[in-house]
Protein backbone atom coordinates (compact mmCIF):
# COMPACT_ATOMS: atom_id res chain seq x y z
CA UNK A 1 0.00 0.00 0.00
CA UNK A 2 1.41 3.39 -1.00
CA UNK A 3 1.86 6.25 1.43
CA UNK A 4 -0.98 8.08 -0.34
CA UNK A 5 -3.29 5.08 0.12
CA UNK A 6 -2.31 4.78 3.79
CA UNK A 7 -2.96 8.46 4.38
CA UNK A 8 -6.39 8.28 2.73
CA UNK A 9 -7.34 5.13 4.64
CA UNK A 10 -6.14 6.63 7.94
CA UNK A 11 -8.05 9.85 7.38
CA UNK A 12 -11.28 8.02 6.56
CA UNK A 13 -10.92 5.63 9.51
CA UNK A 14 -10.12 8.39 11.95
CA UNK A 15 -13.05 10.47 10.73
CA UNK A 16 -15.62 7.69 11.24
CA UNK A 17 -14.26 6.22 14.50
CA UNK A 18 -15.56 7.09 17.95
CA UNK A 19 -12.36 8.17 19.70
CA UNK A 20 -12.16 8.08 23.50
CA UNK A 21 -9.08 8.94 25.55
CA UNK A 22 -9.21 7.34 28.99
CA UNK A 23 -7.33 9.92 31.08
CA UNK A 24 -6.13 13.50 31.38
CA UNK A 25 -5.37 15.80 34.32
CA UNK A 26 -6.36 18.95 32.47
CA UNK A 27 -8.87 19.98 35.15
CA UNK A 28 -5.93 20.75 37.46
CA UNK A 29 -4.60 23.84 35.60
CA UNK A 30 -8.16 24.82 34.61
CA UNK A 31 -9.24 24.88 38.25
CA UNK A 32 -6.04 26.70 39.24
CA UNK A 33 -6.98 29.50 36.82
CA UNK A 34 -3.95 28.94 34.60
CA UNK A 35 -5.96 28.33 31.42
CA UNK A 36 -9.34 27.86 29.81
CA UNK A 37 -10.26 24.74 27.90
CA UNK A 38 -11.59 27.04 25.18
CA UNK A 39 -8.15 28.33 24.20
CA UNK A 40 -5.27 26.64 22.42
CA UNK A 41 -2.51 27.03 25.01
CA UNK A 42 1.15 27.27 24.01
CA UNK A 43 3.74 26.55 26.69
CA UNK A 44 6.82 28.77 26.27
CA UNK A 45 10.14 27.20 25.32
CA UNK A 46 12.97 27.57 27.78
CA UNK A 47 10.67 28.75 30.56
CA UNK A 48 12.38 29.52 33.86
CA UNK A 49 10.39 29.58 37.08
CA UNK A 50 10.56 32.86 39.02
CA UNK A 51 10.66 30.76 42.18
CA UNK A 52 12.18 27.42 43.13
CA UNK A 53 10.21 24.38 41.99
CA UNK A 54 12.22 21.25 42.80
CA UNK A 55 11.89 18.24 40.55
CA UNK A 56 9.60 15.59 41.98
CA UNK A 57 10.81 12.27 43.30
CA UNK A 58 9.20 10.77 40.21
CA UNK A 59 11.63 12.54 37.90
CA UNK A 60 9.13 15.18 36.74
CA UNK A 61 10.98 18.41 35.81
CA UNK A 62 10.04 21.78 37.29
CA UNK A 63 8.45 23.06 34.06
CA UNK A 64 6.16 20.03 33.85
CA UNK A 65 5.24 20.40 37.53
CA UNK A 66 4.19 24.02 36.93
CA UNK A 67 2.40 23.71 33.57
CA UNK A 68 1.25 20.10 33.90
CA UNK A 69 -0.80 19.05 30.84
CA UNK A 70 -1.17 22.61 29.51
CA UNK A 71 -0.38 22.72 25.80
CA UNK A 72 -1.45 19.08 25.52
CA UNK A 73 -5.22 19.14 26.09
CA UNK A 74 -7.71 21.89 25.19
CA UNK A 75 -10.81 21.98 23.02
CA UNK A 76 -8.94 23.14 19.88
CA UNK A 77 -6.50 20.22 20.25
CA UNK A 78 -9.31 17.78 21.02
CA UNK A 79 -10.92 18.82 17.74
CA UNK A 80 -7.60 18.59 15.92
CA UNK A 81 -7.14 15.07 17.26
CA UNK A 82 -10.62 13.98 16.23
CA UNK A 83 -11.62 13.16 19.80
CA UNK A 84 -15.20 12.25 20.56
CA UNK A 85 -14.71 12.03 24.32
CA UNK A 86 -11.91 13.04 26.68
CA UNK A 87 -11.90 11.67 30.22
CA UNK A 88 -11.15 14.52 32.64
CA UNK A 89 -9.96 13.44 36.08
CA UNK A 90 -10.43 14.95 39.51
CA UNK A 91 -7.08 14.42 41.23
CA UNK A 92 -6.11 15.77 44.65
CA UNK A 93 -2.48 16.74 45.23
CA UNK A 94 -0.78 16.23 48.60
CA UNK A 95 -0.97 19.95 49.36
CA UNK A 96 -4.77 19.85 48.89
CA UNK A 97 -5.57 16.93 51.19
CA UNK A 98 -6.78 19.24 53.96
CA UNK A 99 -9.63 20.47 51.74
CA UNK A 100 -9.90 17.52 49.36
CA UNK A 101 -13.70 17.41 49.12
CA UNK A 102 -13.94 21.15 48.46
CA UNK A 103 -11.20 20.90 45.82
CA UNK A 104 -12.94 17.96 44.15
CA UNK A 105 -16.25 19.81 43.96
CA UNK A 106 -14.46 22.89 42.63
CA UNK A 107 -12.94 20.78 39.82
CA UNK A 108 -16.39 19.32 39.03
CA UNK A 109 -17.78 22.88 38.87
CA UNK A 110 -15.08 23.92 36.37
CA UNK A 111 -15.82 20.84 34.26
CA UNK A 112 -19.49 21.79 33.97
CA UNK A 113 -18.73 25.48 33.54
CA UNK A 114 -16.59 24.58 30.52
CA UNK A 115 -19.40 22.43 29.11
CA UNK A 116 -21.90 25.27 29.57
CA UNK A 117 -19.77 28.06 28.10
CA UNK A 118 -17.56 26.55 25.37
CA UNK A 119 -19.36 26.05 22.04
CA UNK A 120 -19.15 22.48 20.79
CA UNK A 121 -17.97 21.02 24.12
CA UNK A 122 -20.40 19.04 26.28
CA UNK A 123 -20.47 16.98 29.46
CA UNK A 124 -21.10 13.31 28.67
CA UNK A 125 -23.52 11.48 30.97
CA UNK A 126 -24.73 8.60 28.79
CA UNK A 127 -23.52 6.51 25.87
CA UNK A 128 -26.29 8.13 23.81
CA UNK A 129 -24.47 11.43 24.44
CA UNK A 130 -21.31 9.91 22.94
CA UNK A 131 -23.14 8.75 19.81
CA UNK A 132 -24.91 12.09 19.41
CA UNK A 133 -21.75 14.15 19.96
CA UNK A 134 -19.98 12.08 17.32
CA UNK A 135 -22.82 12.56 14.84
CA UNK A 136 -22.91 16.32 15.49
CA UNK A 137 -19.14 16.77 15.16
CA UNK A 138 -18.74 18.00 18.73
CA UNK A 139 -16.37 17.06 21.56
CA UNK A 140 -17.37 15.73 24.98
CA UNK A 141 -15.82 15.33 28.39
CA UNK A 142 -16.30 12.46 30.85
CA UNK A 143 -15.78 13.21 34.54
CA UNK A 144 -13.67 10.74 36.54
CA UNK A 145 -12.05 10.42 39.94
CA UNK A 146 -8.37 9.53 40.18
CA UNK A 147 -8.52 8.53 43.82
CA UNK A 148 -11.32 8.79 46.38
CA UNK A 149 -9.73 11.61 48.38
CA UNK A 150 -12.33 13.97 46.89
CA UNK A 151 -15.10 11.73 48.28
CA UNK A 152 -13.81 11.90 51.84
CA UNK A 153 -14.83 9.36 54.48
CA UNK A 154 -18.56 9.60 53.74
CA UNK A 155 -19.49 7.23 50.93
CA UNK A 156 -22.76 9.06 50.30
CA UNK A 157 -20.60 11.72 48.63
CA UNK A 158 -20.13 9.24 45.79
CA UNK A 159 -23.85 9.51 45.01
CA UNK A 160 -23.51 13.29 44.88
CA UNK A 161 -20.58 13.05 42.47
CA UNK A 162 -22.65 10.69 40.34
CA UNK A 163 -25.36 13.35 40.13
CA UNK A 164 -22.61 15.77 39.09
CA UNK A 165 -21.71 13.52 36.18
CA UNK A 166 -19.08 11.17 37.60
CA UNK A 167 -18.92 8.03 35.43
CA UNK A 168 -15.45 6.54 36.14
CA UNK A 169 -13.56 6.28 39.46
CA UNK A 170 -10.42 4.76 40.94
CA UNK A 171 -10.09 4.23 44.70
CA UNK A 172 -6.62 5.72 45.08
CA UNK A 173 -3.58 7.17 43.40
CA UNK A 174 -0.27 5.99 44.84
CA UNK A 175 -0.96 6.93 48.46
CA UNK A 176 -2.86 5.07 51.18
CA UNK A 177 -6.45 6.25 51.53
CA UNK A 178 -9.52 5.53 53.65
CA UNK A 179 -10.59 3.08 50.92
CA UNK A 180 -7.49 1.27 49.66
CA UNK A 181 -3.74 1.24 49.27
CA UNK A 182 -2.08 2.69 46.19
CA UNK A 183 0.51 0.92 44.08
CA UNK A 184 3.36 1.84 46.41
CA UNK A 185 1.63 3.43 49.36
CA UNK A 186 3.69 1.84 52.13
CA UNK A 187 6.49 -0.59 52.83
CA UNK A 188 3.92 -3.37 53.21
CA UNK A 189 0.84 -2.18 51.31
CA UNK A 190 -2.47 -3.98 51.40
CA UNK A 191 -5.70 -4.11 49.48
CA UNK A 192 -9.17 -2.69 50.04
CA UNK A 193 -10.56 -1.56 53.37
CA UNK A 194 -14.15 -2.38 54.34
CA UNK A 195 -15.09 1.06 53.04
CA UNK A 196 -13.27 0.31 49.79
CA UNK A 197 -15.30 -2.86 49.28
CA UNK A 198 -18.48 -0.90 49.98
CA UNK A 199 -17.39 1.71 47.43
CA UNK A 200 -16.94 -0.93 44.73
CA UNK A 201 -20.39 -2.33 45.45
CA UNK A 202 -21.91 1.14 45.31
CA UNK A 203 -20.17 1.96 42.02
CA UNK A 204 -21.63 -1.24 40.57
CA UNK A 205 -25.08 -0.20 41.79
CA UNK A 206 -24.87 3.36 40.47
CA UNK A 207 -23.32 2.47 37.14
CA UNK A 208 -19.87 4.02 37.67
CA UNK A 209 -16.99 2.26 35.91
CA UNK A 210 -14.44 0.99 38.44
CA UNK A 211 -10.92 2.00 37.43
CA UNK A 212 -8.11 -0.23 38.77
CA UNK A 213 -5.39 2.27 37.95
CA UNK A 214 -2.73 2.88 40.66
CA UNK A 215 -4.36 0.35 42.98
CA UNK A 216 -1.97 -2.02 44.72
CA UNK A 217 -2.07 -5.47 43.15
CA UNK A 218 -3.74 -7.04 46.19
CA UNK A 219 -6.58 -4.57 45.77
CA UNK A 220 -6.74 -5.25 42.03
CA UNK A 221 -7.40 -8.92 42.65
CA UNK A 222 -9.97 -8.12 45.34
CA UNK A 223 -11.89 -5.83 42.99
CA UNK A 224 -11.79 -8.38 40.17
CA UNK A 225 -13.19 -11.02 42.52
CA UNK A 226 -16.10 -8.91 43.77
CA UNK A 227 -17.17 -6.66 40.90
CA UNK A 228 -20.36 -7.48 39.03
CA UNK A 229 -19.42 -5.34 36.02
CA UNK A 230 -16.47 -4.87 33.65
CA UNK A 231 -13.68 -2.65 34.97
CA UNK A 232 -10.89 -0.69 33.31
CA UNK A 233 -7.28 0.33 33.73
CA UNK A 234 -7.77 3.82 32.33
CA UNK A 235 -4.09 4.71 31.82
CA UNK A 236 -1.49 2.04 32.31
CA UNK A 237 0.89 -0.25 30.47
CA UNK A 238 1.10 -3.84 29.29
CA UNK A 239 4.82 -3.92 30.10
CA UNK A 240 6.45 -4.06 33.51
CA UNK A 241 8.03 -1.10 35.21
CA UNK A 242 10.65 -2.25 37.72
CA UNK A 243 9.55 -2.87 41.30
CA UNK A 244 12.92 -1.71 42.63
CA UNK A 245 14.60 1.38 41.21
CA UNK A 246 13.79 3.03 37.90
CA UNK A 247 14.72 2.77 34.26
CA UNK A 248 16.48 5.72 32.67
CA UNK A 249 14.98 6.66 29.32
CA UNK A 250 15.79 9.31 26.76
CA UNK A 251 13.40 12.26 26.72
CA UNK A 252 14.23 15.22 24.46
CA UNK A 253 17.91 14.35 24.58
CA UNK A 254 18.08 13.93 28.36
CA UNK A 255 18.20 10.86 30.57
CA UNK A 256 15.05 10.87 32.68
CA UNK A 257 14.01 8.18 35.17
CA UNK A 258 10.94 6.18 34.26
CA UNK A 259 8.82 6.30 37.43
CA UNK A 260 6.74 3.56 38.99
CA UNK A 261 3.53 5.45 38.34
CA UNK A 262 1.55 2.44 37.20
CA UNK A 263 1.20 -0.96 38.77
CA UNK A 264 3.65 -3.45 37.23
CA UNK A 265 1.72 -5.75 34.94
CA UNK A 266 1.97 -9.48 34.83
CA UNK A 267 0.31 -11.70 32.29
CA UNK A 268 -2.13 -13.21 34.78
CA UNK A 269 -3.45 -9.78 35.76
CA UNK A 270 -3.94 -8.71 32.15
CA UNK A 271 -5.69 -11.99 31.38
CA UNK A 272 -7.95 -11.50 34.41
CA UNK A 273 -8.86 -8.01 33.18
CA UNK A 274 -9.62 -9.54 29.79
CA UNK A 275 -11.77 -12.27 31.34
CA UNK A 276 -13.66 -9.62 33.30
CA UNK A 277 -14.53 -7.96 29.98
CA UNK A 278 -12.47 -4.91 30.87
CA UNK A 279 -10.15 -2.60 28.95
CA UNK A 280 -6.55 -1.45 29.38
CA UNK A 281 -5.99 2.15 28.26
CA UNK A 282 -2.39 2.26 27.02
CA UNK A 283 -0.52 5.21 28.52
CA UNK A 284 1.61 7.71 26.54
CA UNK A 285 3.26 9.44 29.50
CA UNK A 286 6.97 8.65 29.76
CA UNK A 287 6.99 6.75 26.49
CA UNK A 288 9.93 7.56 24.24
CA UNK A 289 8.11 8.00 20.93
CA UNK A 290 5.20 6.88 18.78
CA UNK A 291 6.86 3.51 18.15
CA UNK A 292 7.13 2.93 21.90
CA UNK A 293 3.39 3.58 22.35
CA UNK A 294 2.48 1.25 19.48
CA UNK A 295 4.78 -1.46 20.86
CA UNK A 296 2.89 -1.28 24.16
CA UNK A 297 -0.44 -1.52 22.30
CA UNK A 298 0.78 -4.54 20.37
CA UNK A 299 1.90 -6.31 23.55
CA UNK A 300 -1.53 -5.69 25.04
CA UNK A 301 -3.19 -7.03 21.88
CA UNK A 302 -1.05 -10.17 22.06
CA UNK A 303 -2.00 -10.88 25.67
CA UNK A 304 -5.56 -9.57 25.88
CA UNK A 305 -6.92 -9.59 22.33
CA UNK A 306 -8.48 -6.80 20.26
CA UNK A 307 -11.58 -6.33 22.44
CA UNK A 308 -9.71 -5.16 25.54
CA UNK A 309 -7.22 -2.46 24.49
CA UNK A 310 -7.81 1.30 24.42
CA UNK A 311 -6.00 4.63 24.78
CA UNK A 312 -5.22 6.37 28.09
CA UNK A 313 -2.75 9.08 27.16
CA UNK A 314 -2.14 10.80 30.54
CA UNK A 315 0.20 13.41 29.04
CA UNK A 316 1.77 15.61 31.71
CA UNK A 317 4.48 17.96 30.52
CA UNK A 318 5.79 18.48 27.02
CA UNK A 319 9.27 17.37 28.09
CA UNK A 320 7.89 13.98 29.04
CA UNK A 321 5.69 13.40 25.99
CA UNK A 322 6.57 10.79 23.35
CA UNK A 323 8.01 12.16 20.12
CA UNK A 324 5.22 12.22 17.56
CA UNK A 325 2.48 12.27 20.23
CA UNK A 326 3.33 15.47 22.07
CA UNK A 327 -0.31 16.48 22.54
CA UNK A 328 -3.76 14.96 22.03
CA UNK A 329 -4.10 16.72 18.67
CA UNK A 330 -1.53 14.24 17.33
CA UNK A 331 -3.95 11.30 17.71
CA UNK A 332 -4.27 10.86 13.90
CA UNK A 333 -0.57 9.90 13.81
CA UNK A 334 -1.37 6.92 16.03
CA UNK A 335 -4.12 5.77 13.68
CA UNK A 336 -1.80 6.08 10.71
CA UNK A 337 0.99 4.16 12.43
CA UNK A 338 -1.35 1.33 13.43
CA UNK A 339 -2.36 1.02 9.77
CA UNK A 340 1.29 1.00 8.73
CA UNK A 341 1.87 -1.82 11.20
CA UNK A 342 -0.79 -3.90 9.44
CA UNK A 343 -3.65 -3.78 11.92
CA UNK A 344 -7.19 -4.13 10.47
CA UNK A 345 -9.53 -1.15 10.49
CA UNK A 346 -12.00 -2.92 12.80
CA UNK A 347 -9.31 -3.53 15.41
CA UNK A 348 -8.03 0.05 15.21
CA UNK A 349 -11.55 1.40 15.73
CA UNK A 350 -11.88 -0.72 18.87
CA UNK A 351 -8.55 0.57 20.20
CA UNK A 352 -9.40 4.20 19.45
CA UNK A 353 -12.63 4.10 21.44
CA UNK A 354 -14.89 1.19 20.58
CA UNK A 355 -13.73 -0.93 23.50
CA UNK A 356 -14.21 1.82 26.08
CA UNK A 357 -17.63 2.53 24.57
CA UNK A 358 -18.59 -1.13 24.94
CA UNK A 359 -17.71 -1.07 28.66
CA UNK A 360 -19.65 2.16 29.16
CA UNK A 361 -22.67 0.61 27.47
CA UNK A 362 -22.49 -2.34 29.86
CA UNK A 363 -21.94 -0.33 33.04
CA UNK A 364 -23.56 3.12 32.78
CA UNK A 365 -27.22 3.31 33.75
Amino acid sequence: MSSVDIEARAEALHRRAIIIDGHSDILMPVTDGKMSLADRVEVPDGWQSPFLIPESGLGIPAQALFFGPMGQYDVPRLREGGLTAQVCAIYIEDKELGWAVERGLHMAWHFHHAAETIPGFEAILTTADIQRIKAEGKVGGILSLEGFEAVGPNLWMLDLYYKLGLRIASLTHVRRTFYADGSYAAAQPGGLTASGSAAVRRMNELGIVVDLVHLHERGVWEVLEMTTAPVILSHSTSTMFPREGVDAIGVMGARVPRPRLTLPRDRAMLEALRDNGGVLGVIWFYKIDLDDVVADIETALEVMGPDHVGIGSDLYGLELAPQGLEHIGKMPALTRHLIERGHPDAVIEKILGGNFLRVFEQVWK
